[in-house]
């Protein structure tokens, strides 16, 4: 039987996240070191990368609103209580253990993920403004140790996304690879057995 795993509003939310990553990890490396066999405006790619940092905040921020509104933030949020599934969930994500343990919609290493994102869409935010506003900014640029070291977090910004996106495919393959097609229909076939409890259909619910 299909059920629903992803809600419209989540598959929005995560393709836009998506779209924006890539396009602002492109245009951020390229201002960074532009690439001799690629010539392109780099007025156009400042005003792209602006146009797409206004949009992963804006996404953000409804996507944090999505989840207080549905009561659900703590399905996507590494919380010290998660911390006692992690021995069990390494196991099976490094083939030790075969049986998959319910962890629910999201399992540990994808709250981890989620969580980190979140942190680093904020620290990208506030030190991109710093730096689109360096003459207004010169307080905060003074509270996190001056404006190379701004530079040095945005940058790192750029690089654990770039390293973290592998790492959620990884995630998500050994999960489920339905769970992939899911966020493109935002229903999952599943197969429901009679000892089938009320809880674990209660976990695919949006």
């Amino acid at each position: 039987m299909k059920l629903l795993l992803h809600s419209l509003p989540i598959r929005i939310f995560h393709w836009v996240m998506f779209l924006a990553v890539i396009i602002l990890l492109f245009t951020g490396l390229y201002m960074n070191a532009p690439w001799s066999w690629l010539h392109l405006p780099m007025e156009v790619v400042r005003k792209t990368h602006t146009l797409f940092s206004s949009i992963i905040i804006v996404n953000l921020v409804a996507h944090i609103y999505y989840y207080l509104y549905t009561n659900k933030i703590t399905e996507i949020l590494f919380l010290p209580r998660d911390w006692v599934n992690v021995p069990s969930f390494i196991r099976y994500v490094f083939f030790i253990t075969e049986s998959h343990p319910n962890f629910g919609r999201y399992n540990p290493g994808q709250k981890l993920v989620f969580s980190s994102w979140f942190l680093a869409v904020i620290i990208a935010a506030i030190t991109g403004i710093i730096m689109l506003f360096p003459a207004n900014s010169q307080w905060l640029q003074w509270k996190l140790g001056g404006l190379n070291v701004i530079r040095i977090l945005h940058f790192g910004v750029a690089i654990f996304f770039a390293a973290s996106i592998p790492l959620h495919l990884y995630l998500v393959f050994t999960e489920s690879p339905a769970n992939l097609q899911a966020m493109f229909t935002g229903y999952i076939n599943k197969e429901v057995k009679p000892e089938t409890t009320k809880n674990e259909h209660k976990d695919l619910l949006p």
